[in-house]
C-alpha cells in the first residue's frame, strides 16, 4: 500500500490524503470535505481499515445514500460506488492504482439524487455478500482541532470567503461561454471534467478537455469528448438517434420474418427496427408470401402488424367411375378415389391408375384458396397397343389422318374404333391399311413400301469413270440409272482424278443428265446439290455445271436453308471476336472473361428457337406446363422444362429426318458431342451463339440484344416487365412487352443478323459444358469447352430477367435440370 491511500479532487483543488488523515469527516466548514448546504455537524465519516475504505453514517442525521440506496450502518466502497450526501455527490473512482475521490458540489449544475429508497442495512459490504462486516465505530474529530476551529473559526471564516471571492473572480476571468445545440431540443445535457456553470440556456468553463453527456427518454444516449479553447463564442452540435422501435407481427401460423431480404425472426414475436421505412415479408410453409410496409416510429414505442396470411393451397376433389382408382400427384401416391387432397397452388399432374382400364392423365391448375372437383371421371378401357414396322424404316405414321411418329413406332390406339394406318416416305408409294384392336391387344403390323423411280443418267468425263449411288456403285458413266425419287448422293470416281459429289433427287417421268468433268488429282470435290429443270423435248439437265463448273466452293453455300419440318437457319461465318465482358461493364459478372475467338467453320444457325408443335413432333408427351395462371403450352410458344439431354435427343431425331449424321452420341448412359464433330443438327456452341446474339452487320458488338444503353425500348423483347409482376419479385416497372411469360417465337423485330428472341423470352441451352474461362488474347478457333461436370452453359435472358446483370448479350448461366424459362435453338455447319 503506498503512503497516499486517496486523492481528493474538490472545487479548491486536489489534495493527497495519507492514512494518518483517517477518518475524514463529511460535512460543512471545517471539515475535511466540505459540502454545500451542511452545518457544522458531522453528517458522514469515511475510513479505513486494513486498507480497504468504507463509509459509516453519522448517528441522527440523514443517512447518506451509496448507489442510490440509503445506508444506515458501515458500508465498503468500491471503484464506481456513488454516495449522495446533503447536496453533495461523491464519486470513488482510480489512476494509475491510486483510489481517487471526486467531490461534486453542484456547481456544475443541478445534480439529480436518486428517489430515495427503502432504508437497508448494506449497500456494498456488510458481510451478505461475502464482505467481511464492518462495525460502528465512535469516530470524534480530535480535540485539538474542535478547539482550533473554535479559536481560528471566525478567522478562518473570513479566510475562506476572501479565498472564494478570489478564485470566483479568477474562475470568471479565464472561463468561456460555451454553447451546446441538441436536437431535440429538450434533451438533458452535463460537462464532466471540471468546474461548469449553467449560464442562461449555455455553459460556462475554463479551457480544457470536457466530456458532454447527454440523455433523453427514447433516444441513445451520447458521451463524447469536447475540447474548450480560449476562442469567443463555441458551439458545439449534436443529434440524437432515436432506439428502435418494438414491432409485434401477429400470425395465425408459425412463420418467419424478413426485412430488406433478411431473416428477422420467427412470428408470433417481436423484432426490434430502426425508426423509419421498412419492407416486411411473412413467409410460412404453404401459404402465400405476406408484404408490408412498416414506418417505424422508433423510440422504444410499440407497434403492432396483423399479417393475414393467406394458404398457398386450395382442396381438390377427386371421383371415379368406377370408385377406387388409385389417384398418382405428381407421380406420388396420394390414396384411392373418392379423395379429397390438398395441393399446393401451381400446375399439378394427376393420374388415375385402375386395374382393368385405361390410365387417365391431366395436368391441373391450383389456385389458392379456391376449391375445385375433378369427376366424376368414368375411366375408359384399356388401349391397344400397335406396333408399326415398315421398309425401309424413317417413314411417317399417321392414324386417323393424325402424325404419331416414325417407324419403327408403338401407339397406344383406341380399342374397338375402326382405324386407317398409313406409313409414307419420300421416294416410296405410302402403304396404308385399316385394322381394329381390341381391349389390352397388342399388334404388329408390317408395311412394305414399294419405291417410285426415276432415271438419271451420269455422263462423265473421262467416260470410264465409275458411277456410285448412296454408296454403292451403279456401273460406269454413260448408264442411265434407275433410282428411288427421293435424294440421293451421287458420286464420280476414277484413278488419278479427284472424285465428284453430289445430290439429287430422281423424278419419274422426267430423266435427269448430269454432266461432269473430273479434275486431275487427288481428293475429292463437294457440289452443292443438283437444280433439275426440264430441257427441250422432255431431256432433263442436272444444275451442276459440267467442266469448270465443278469445282466446289463455300461460296455455293445458300445464305438459308430449312429443315424438312420447315425451320429456317441461316449462315454465318467465319469471323472474329471477343466473347465476355470488360473488367468495368456495369453488372459485369466474374465469369464473364474475355477471350479472342475466331469462328473458322461456317454453320447455320436457326433463326427461332424450337417450339411446342416442333418439339411433340419429336416427343407427343411433352408438357411445357403453367407458370401462374399463364400456360406455357401454345404450339408457337417455344418449348421449355426441357434438359440439355432432351434437346440433344431432339437434335439427333432431327438428323435423322434429314438423312445427317448425328451430332451426339451415347457416352456412359448419356449424349456427348460426336468426335469427330458432324454435319447433324445440334445446339450451337457458345461462341456461336453469343457472336449471332451481339454482332452488329459492320462486326461491332452491342453491350444488350437491342443496343448499348438502357432503359429497354418498347418493342425489344420478351423481358420480367410489369405484367409478369404477379409472377417475379424484380419486374421492370416501365415496360410492358404484352407478355407475362413466353410470347410467340418470332413475337419482336428480328436482331441486325436476322435472329428472333436472341435476348427475352427464353434463355437457351448451347453445347458448352460450363467453366469459367481465364482471360485470354490468344485466338482460339471454334472453341468448344468439354470441361468435367454435368452442367452446360445457358446464354440470354428471359421472361424472368429484369436486372442490368442479367440483359445484358454477355450473362452467363448453368444448368443441369428443367426450367420454365430454358429452351434452345438447332445449328448445324454448314461446310
Amino acid at each position: 500500500m503506498s503512503a497516499t491511500e486517496l486523492i481528493l479532487r474538490d472545487p479548491l483543488g486536489e489534495r493527497a490524503l495519507s492514512a494518518a488523515d483517517f477518518p475524514v469527516s463529511v460535512g460543512g466548514p471545517g471539515h475535511t470535505i466540505v459540502l454545500p448546504g451542511a452545518g457544522a455537524d458531522t453528517l458522514a465519516w469515511l475510513a479505513l481499515h486494513d486498507g480497504q475504505l468504507f463509509l459509516q453514517p453519522a448517528a441522527g442525521r440523514e443517512p447518506p445514500l451509496c448507489n442510490g440506496a440509503p445506508v444506515s450502518r458501515p458500508t465498503w466502497l468500491h471503484e464506481g460506488d456513488i454516495v449522495d450526501v446533503a447536496r453533495g455527490r461523491l464519486r470513488i473512482g482510480a489512476r494509475d492504482g491510486r483510489r481517487i475521490l471526486d467531490v461534486e458540489d453542484g456547481s456544475g449544475g443541478n445534480l439529480t439524487v436518486p428517489p430515495a429508497a427503502p432504508l437497508v442495512d448494506v449497500v456494498s459490504g456488510g458481510g451478505d455478500d461475502g464482505d467481511e462486516r464492518i462495525d460502528a465505530v465512535a469516530f470524534r474529530r480530535p480535540a485539538a482541532q474542535a478547539a482550533s476551529d473554535r479559536r481560528i473559526g471566525p478567522w478562518l471564516g473570513g479566510g475562506l470567503l476572501l479565498t472564494v471571492l478570489g478564485w470566483a473572480m479568477w474562475f470568471f476571468a479565464t472561463g468561456h461561454v460555451v454553447k451546446i445545440d441538441v436536437a431535440p431540443a429538450d434533451s438533458a445535457i452535463r460537462l464532466h471534467g471540471g468546474l461548469v456553470l449553467p449560464v442562461g440556456g449555455n455553459h460556462f468553463a475554463r479551457p480544457g478537455e470536457y466530456t458532454v453527456e447527454i440523455r433523453r427518454k427514447g433516444y441513445a444516449s451520447l458521451r463524447a469528448p469536447i475540447k474548450v479553447t480560449d476562442a469567443q463564442n463555441q458551439s458545439f452540435r449534436y443529434r440524437l438517434a432515436k432506439l428502435p422501435g418494438i414491432l409485434q407481427v401477429q400470425t395465425p401460423v408459425a412463420a418467419r420474418i424478413s426485412v430488406a431480404g433478411r431473416d428477422a425472426g420467427a412470428a408470433p414475436g417481436e423484432i426490434r427496427l430502426p425508426a423509419g421505412r421498412h419492407e416486411l415479408l411473412v413467409t410460412a410453409p404453404r401459404h402465400l408470401p405476406f408484404r408490408a410496409t412498416v414506418d417505424i416510429h422508433g423510440m422504444e414505442q410499440r407497434q403492432l402488424l396483423t399479417a393475414e396470411l393467406v394458404a398457398a393451397w386450395a382442396p381438390v376433389t377427386v371421383l371415379t367411375e368406377p370408385a377406387g382408382a388409385t389417384v398418382l400427384v405428381d407421380g406420388a401416391a396420394q390414396g384411392a378415389t373418392p379423395a379429397q387432397l390438398e395441393l399446393d397452388a401451381g400446375t399439378h399432374r394427376i393420374e388415375l391408375r385402375q386395374a382393368g382400364f385405361k390410365a387417365w392423365v391431366t395436368d391441373v391448375q391450383v389456385v389458392a384458396n379456391q376449391p375445385q372437383t375433378l369427376g366424376p371421371l368414368r375411366l375408359g378401357l384399356p388401349d391397344g397397343t400397335l406396333v408399326v414396322r415398315t421398309d425401309p424404316v424413317g417413314a411417317s405414321v399417321s392414324v386417323g389422318g393424325a402424325f404419331r411418329g416414325r417407324s419403327p413406332v408403338t401407339l397406344d390406339v383406341r380399342p374397338d374404333v375402326a382405324l386407317a394406318l398409313v406409313a409414307s416416305r419420300e421416294g416410296y408409294e405410302p402403304g396404308t391399311t385399316q385394322l381394329t384392336l381390341g381391349a389390352g391387344e397388342r399388334r404388329e403390323v408390317q408395311l412394305s413400301l414399294q419405291p417410285i423411280f426415276g432415271e438419271v443418267t451420269v455422263m462423265a468425263e473421262p467416260a470410264s469413270a465409275d458411277v456410285f449411288a448412296n454408296g454403292r456403285a451403279v456401273g460406269r458413266s454413260g448408264q442411265t440409272i434407275k433410282l428411288p425419287a427421293a435424294r440421293t448422293d451421287i458420286e464420280v470416281r476414277l484413278a488419278g482424278f479427284r472424285s465428284y459429289r453430289t445430290a439429287v433427287t430422281p423424278r419419274p417421268g422426267l430423266p435427269q443428265v448430269l454432266n461432269v468433268r473430273l479434275e486431275a488429282g487427288r481428293g475429292a470435290t463437294d457440289a452443292p446439290p443438283a437444280t433439275v429443270a426440264a430441257a427441250a423435248g422432255g431431256a432433263a439437265v442436272a444444275g451442276a455445271a459440267s467442266g469448270e463448273g465443278a469445282t466446289a466452293s463455300s461460296q455455293a453455300l445458300t445464305p438459308t436453308t430449312r429443315t424438312k419440318s420447315g425451320a429456317e437457319l441461316r449462315l454465318l461465318g467465319p469471323a472474329s471476336f471477343t466473347m465476355g465482358s470488360p473488367r468495368r461493364e456495369s453488372g459485369r459478372r466474374a465469369n464473364e472473361s474475355q477471350r479472342a475467338v475466331e469462328l473458322r467453320r461456317r454453320f447455320y444457325l436457326a433463326t427461332r428457337a424450337v417450339t411446342n408443335g416442333e418439339f411433340k413432333q419429336f416427343r407427343t408427351q411433352h408438357r411445357s406446363g403453367f407458370v401462374g395462371q399463364n400456360t406455357l403450352e401454345l404450339e408457337h410458344q417455344p418449348v421449355v422444362n426441357v434438359t440439355w439431354q432432351d434437346a440433344a435427343e431432339y437434335c439427333n431425331w432431327l438428323s435423322l429426318q434429314d438423312g445427317l449424321p448425328p451430332a451426339y452420341q451415347s457416352q456412359g448412359g448419356k449424349l456427348v458431342p460426336t468426335q469427330p464433330v458432324t454435319m447433324g443438327y445440334r445446339l450451337p456452341t457458345e461462341a456461336e451463339w453469343e457472336w449471332a446474339a451481339r454482332a452488329n452487320r459492320d462486326g461491332s458488338l452491342r453491350k444488350y440484344p437491342w443496343g448499348d444503353a438502357l432503359p429497354v425500348p418498347a418493342g425489344a423483347g420478351n423481358f420480367g416487365d410489369r405484367r409478369a409482376q404477379p409472377l417475379l419479385q424484380t419486374v421492370l416497372a416501365d415496360l410492358d412487352d404484352d407478355y407475362p411469360a413466353t410470347a410467340p417465337t418470332g413475337s419482336f423485330a428480328p436482331n441486325p443478323l436476322g435472329f428472333y428472341d436472341l435476348g427475352g423470352n427464353v434463355a437457351e441451352w448451347t453445347t458448352d459444358l460450363y467453366a469459367v474461362q481465364p482471360a485470354s488474347s490468344t485466338v482460339v478457333v471454334d472453341p468448344l469447352s468439354a470441361a468435367p461436370g454435368n452442367m452446360h452453359v445457358i446464354r440470354g435472358s428471359s421472361w424472368r430477367h429484369a436486372t442490368v446483370t442479367e440483359l445484358r448479350a454477355a450473362y452467363r448461366d448453368s444448368g443441369n435440370g428443367r426450367r420454365d424459362d430454358v429452351g434452345f435453338r438447332i445449328a448445324r455447319y454448314a461446310e
